[in-house]
């Protein structure tokens, strides 16, 4: 099993509110309307910045989103997928800035 960490920087013509908003319900029900999803994607969490971090000043993300995949070959497959090209991966763009977003794929190891 790999994980896929995606640690967000949110599209600057969004204010945080209607980044998470988004990305909580818009973004969510793409990613669930395809089948692909189900297919390869064992889970899936959004992680939302605390709005005190905002208040604190400006973090250096917004959140991350944890993806798992019984392979890495799962996962290019995903990315891959003709709708989640047609679907998904042109709504990233309207709430994330993908210049500044990061993509980690990882092995996890539980540790506690």
């Amino acid at each position: 099993m790999i994980k896929l960490i995606v640690v967000i920087k949110r599209n600057t013509a969004m204010s945080p509110e209607e980044f998470h908003r988004y990305w909580r319900t818009e973004h969510a029900t793409k990613v669930r309307s395809i089948a692909a999803t189900s297919r390869y994607i064992r889970r899936y969490v959004q992680a939302h910045t605390l709005d005190a971090e905002y208040a604190a000043g400006n973090p250096a993300y917004d959140g991350t989103a944890e993806l798992w995949f019984d392979s890495v070959e799962d996962k290019n497959a995903f990315f891959s997928d003709p709708d989640y090209l047609a679907i998904v991966a042109p709504d990233e763009r309207v709430f994330a800035d993908m210049d500044q977003t990061q993509f980690l794929v990882t092995n996890e190891e539980s540790v506690i």
